[in-house]
């Protein structure tokens, strides 16, 4: 049975892919005017899962000849996950810097909507105060970032659980694709 090491380059291809993917979704979202809507955020989370499998997926059979185990398809979805993030961060950055200059003002604008129903005034005024005050580029990189990697690695244990039952269920392929 032929051994197929981990190799970390096409791995950080599948991420960056994944990454950009994330990219053009989120801009489609914002752009179509659905991106601060409560259930988009699990659109993202869909979209995650399935980066990670089909990831895991082309990794599995195109570098590890078929051939992987639960840690491997673990460590797979996690760098997945976190090459996801940085892409996802570093659009936030440029894009929140340089052409979306009211992004945040739209961001604490949609959660004072949703969270201030039924408030008194002078509650709602603390809370859009307080939005203000959290609500920074910083916290938003670094919220996402934290996000994306927690979310997208509980995600790789549950996707690698059901990879790791899948190629064991099926003979083994011998030949490097």
């Amino acid at each position: 049975m032929a051994e197929y090491s981990f190799r970390w380059a096409p791995l950080v291809v599948v991420g960056l892919v994944a990454g950009l993917v994330n990219v053009a979704a989120g801009v489609t979202m914002y752009l179509s005017g659905i991106y601060f809507e409560p259930w988009s955020l699990r659109v993202m989370v869909v979209l995650l899962a399935a980066y990670i499998a089909v990831g895991n997926w082309w990794y599995g059979k195109h570098v590890l000849g078929g051939q992987t185990t639960y840690w491997k398809a673990l460590l797979v979805g996690m760098a997945i996950s976190v090459a996801t993030g940085l892409v996802y961060i570093t659009y936030n950055v440029v894009s929140i810097s340089f052409v979306y200059a009211d992004f945040l003002g739209q961001m604490i604008q949609a959660e004072y909507a949703r969270a201030s129903a039924g408030m008194d005034p002078g509650q709602a005024a603390q809370l859009l105060e307080s939005l203000r005050a959290q609500v920074t580029l910083g916290s938003l990189v670094v919220g996402n970032f934290t996000a994306v990697s927690r979310l997208g690695t509980l995600l790789s244990v549950l996707i690698s659980v059901g990879f790791l039952k899948r190629w064991r269920a099926r003979p083994a392929v011998m030949e490097r694709v």
